[in-house]
């Protein structure tokens, strides 16, 4: 069988070395608590400062004593991965991938499908379920929403409910549900009547089709930090949401992410939530010259998941040694340290650029871009 994970062999081989170099970070570099102040405490704003339920972490969180992490292993999910292409493949082939899939470490595979009456589409969505049926794999199917969808996307919402019940009905362990992409981000598109892609959900009547969904199919809008309304998404939506998935589009920052994630947990309680992490760059920000996030931006970002949310995806970039990093020492308490200590010195740095910038009397928006790659064999 040709191998659809090249890079895995190559891995394993450098899997060691680098966990050393991580401890090593953690011994060597200077304490950041001596150089700071009081004011740059990890913290919302005077206008969040409210009671709420005891949890691992809060946005009150300072950088001198950030929370230990526990050993609970998150689920992992894979979105769009533009390495592996789990619904285009087939026998063995499909069959051993989806063993080497979970293999390291992923329980997840978020793909796209547009319309469930296009037979090639169903087919290869019944081939995937059907191999990943007696397995630990769960597939997510991906609607995309009028912003990101073509000619050949269906929006029958009740037609889609149905099949996903049907889809339950024959798979129970492999269907896990399906995911409705910036559920409430803008369109940047002219060809669609709504800018706004939760006004065409309120439109297209989404919710008389999510009182039939079956209720182990589980719904997971994909739910912006700086997206629109979502208040409306927690009062018309909340009942029906089975899974909260949040994502930043300002995620070469991560000075608000605890505290945005706090605040969406008390949005909709009781929610399980995931994080889409970014370990490559996407397409607004490649127009605008940015380079691609950080070694540290991401190891920062993935600290401060690990402790606030109940699940991980990766967004398209699978085969990378900090996405690889993470998979397999994320149960090692050294390497979760590791972490810490790039979170702490990614924000001090966000923080120490934010004030140089007001100095400047600079008004633009600004995310570092400050590159500190991890030393590797």
């Amino acid at each position: 069988m040709k191998n659809e994970f090249p890079y895995w062999t190559e891995m394993n081989k450098n899997i060691k070395p680098r966990l050393v170099t991580l401890i090593v970070l953690v011994i060597v570099l200077p304490p950041l608590n001596p150089l700071m102040s009081s004011d740059q405490l990890i913290m919302a704003d005077d206008s969040y400062n409210l009671e709420t339920k005891d949890r691992t972490g809060t946005p009150f969180t300072t950088v001198q004593d950030l929370p230990s992490v526990d050993n609970e292993t998150k689920i992992m999910g894979a979105y769009i991965p533009d390495t592996l292409h789990l619904e285009d493949m087939d026998g063995s082939d499909q069959r051993l991938a989806i063993l080497e899939f979970l293999e390291q470490g992923f329980n997840e595979y978020y793909f796209i499908m547009d319309n469930f009456w296009d037979p090639e589409e169903v087919e290869s969505t019944e081939r995937l379920l059907d191999a990943a049926d007696n397995t630990e794999l769960k597939i997510v199917i991906i609607l995309l929403p009028p912003s990101e969808g073509g000619p050949r996307s269906s929006y029958d919402w009740k037609g889609w409910i149905s099949y996903f019940n049907d889809l339950k009905t024959r798979h129970p362990s492999s269907f896990s549900g399906f995911a409705i992409d910036d559920f409430n981000w803008i369109s940047t598109r002219n060809d669609t009547k709504f800018w706004r892609n939760i006004d065409f959900m309120l439109d297209s009547n989404l919710t008389d089709a999510l009182k039939a969904k079956r209720s182990d199919v589980k719904f997971c809008p994909v739910v912006y930090f700086e997206g629109l309304q979502i208040d409306v998404v927690a009062f018309e939506y909340g009942e029906y949401i089975d899974t909260l998935i949040l994502v930043s589009a300002s995620y070469y920052n991560v000075s608000r992410l605890e505290t945005n994630l706090w605040l969406h947990d008390l949005m909709f309680p009781g929610k399980p939530t995931r994080y889409i992490v970014y370990p490559t760059i996407t397409y607004n920000y490649t127009r605008q010259g940015y380079d691609p996030p950080s070694d540290r931006l991401v190891m920062a970002t993935l600290s401060i998941a690990t402790r606030m949310v109940d699940g991980i995806i990766m967004w398209h970039k699978i085969d990378g040694h900090i996405v690889q990093d993470y998979l397999h020492y994320r149960e090692n308490p050294n390497y979760l340290r590791a972490l810490q200590v790039m979170e702490q010195q990614q924000i001090a740095d966000e923080k120490n650029t934010l004030v140089q910038l007001a100095n400047k009397q600079i008004i633009a928006p600004y995310f570092s871009q400050a590159q500190v790659p991890v030393s590797r064999p």
